[in-house]
Order: structure tokens, then sequence, then C-alpha cells
């Protein structure tokens, strides 16, 4: 092999390790913005106090901008012709968090998740059950608006796939909804009865939804020690192939 060529081999396994160590060191930051989740989702599902009504959450939020995670009740109407489509995965099976705009009776546009589908039933029609119609009660987690992540796939409106919940965006493919207050927070729905089978809520259980950032980060580490040492092993066979 030649000098070029070894130097060639030799950045690119670099640039290669260096890769792969920031891909786990992201999972690391990954696994604490989750345990941190996680904890939240637990406190507030486990809270005793009843759940708040959009006001109450509302004003609660304004007054303590770091208040994320609280219970809410709300009644409204669904309007299913605007379903988006937010990417998820639940236990390694990729799918959609089904988000529609639901109108309060006091004129007010709340965002809320429904839950998850596996890709096969994105397709509303493929599940009928779930476009519930007339007045519904729902109770759910509120959620502050989030940050694109620097992984994180830019979302592409015209084609209704999201990767991250971009409030403004989402709201602005809508249409005209001035006569509307628009929340801007999503609403986590939370299971109850006579909920359709899907879209699937958040669990009720936080065990139950899946931390596997670990598993992720020590993935990435392991494939960065194997090039880099693939790299020494054939640097260390080129140099005695020349002595």
């Amino acid at each position: 092999m030649s000098l070029r060529r070894l130097y060639a081999l030799l950045a690119a396994s670099t640039i290669g390790v260096l890769l792969l160590i920031g891909l786990a060191l992201w999972q690391l930051e990954r696994l604490e913005w989750k345990r941190a989740l996680l904890a939240e989702i637990s406190r507030a599902i486990a809270s005793d106090a009843p759940a708040l009504d959009l006001t109450e959450a509302e004003a609660l939020a304004s007054r303590d901008p770091s208040r994320d995670f609280l219970r809410v009740t709300l009644r409204g109407n669904f309007d299913h012709r605007f379903e988006r489509y937010l990417f998820s995965t639940r236990g390694g099976e990729p799918g959609w968090q089904i988000i529609t705009p639901l109108e309060t009776s006091g004129g007010r546009l709340v965002l809320i998740d429904r839950g998850f589908v596996p890709d096969a039933y994105k397709d509303p029609r493929k599940r009928p059950d779930s476009l519930v119609p007339g007045t519904v009660t729902i109770t759910g987690i509120l959620r502050r608006p989030q940050e694109q992540g620097a992984f994180t796939p830019d979302n592409q409106p015209a084609r209704n796939q999201w990767y991250w919940p971009d409030m403004p965006a989402l709201f602005a493919s809508l249409g005209d909804n001035a006569a509307h207050v628009k929340e801007p927070f999503l609403v986590q729905a939370l299971p109850g009865p006579g909920q359709p089978a899907l879209p699937r809520p958040l669990p009720p259980n936080p065990a139950a939804i899946p931390n596997n950032h670990l598993g992720y980060a020590f993935t990435w580490f392991a494939l960065a020690l194997v090039l880099a040492v693939m790299t020494v092993l054939l640097i260390r066979h080129t140099r005695m192939g020349r002595a």
C-alpha cells in the first residue's frame, strides 16, 4: 500500500472514529434527557391532585415557565381532517404519533398527541374507529414546545411528515384559523375508557416507555473501538510488510 493510500485510510478512519464517538456521546445526552422525562411523567401520572382545566394550567405555566408535564382535562371536538404525523418508534417498531387539532367550546385550538400507530396504520382509512366524532373529554399531559435536536431531520410539512413538534409550523399547516386562540403546546393524551385501539396513547406506566440509549451508546463506543483497533492493526501490518 502506498503512503498516500495509507494516509487517506488513516484520515478516513480517524473521521469515522470521531463520528462514532460523537454518536455515542449524543446517546448519553439522550439518556439523561430520557431519565428526566420519565421522572417528570411519573410525577405527573402519579399525582393525586385532580387534573387542571386549560385555563388553570395556562395560569400555572405562565407563573412558572419551568413547569412542564401538567395534568389537564379539556373538552372539545377533533378535526380529523388535519391529522399530523410525528415520526416515532414504540418498542423498536417505526410509526407515527397522531397529532389532531381539538377545538374547545371557547374557541381555543389545542394540538392533541393522541398516541402511536404503526406505519402500516398511518392512513386513517385503515383505522376508521379512531376518527371519534362529537364532543370528547381528553385528559393528558401538557408539554411545552421542544427544540429541534442536532441530529433530528428537518420537518417536511408539504408531505405531512414531522420529526419534531414545531408548533408555529404545525398550526400554519392547518390553514386559516385566525378565529381561534392557538395554544403553544402539545397535550399528550393519557389512556382512558372508551378509547379506540389505535392510536395508542402514552403508556400509563413510564417503565413501558423504552429507554435504550445506554445500550446504543455502548454500541457506538464499541464500533469506534473496533474501527480504531482494525486501523492500528492494518498500519502495523503494512509497516511490517515494508520492513
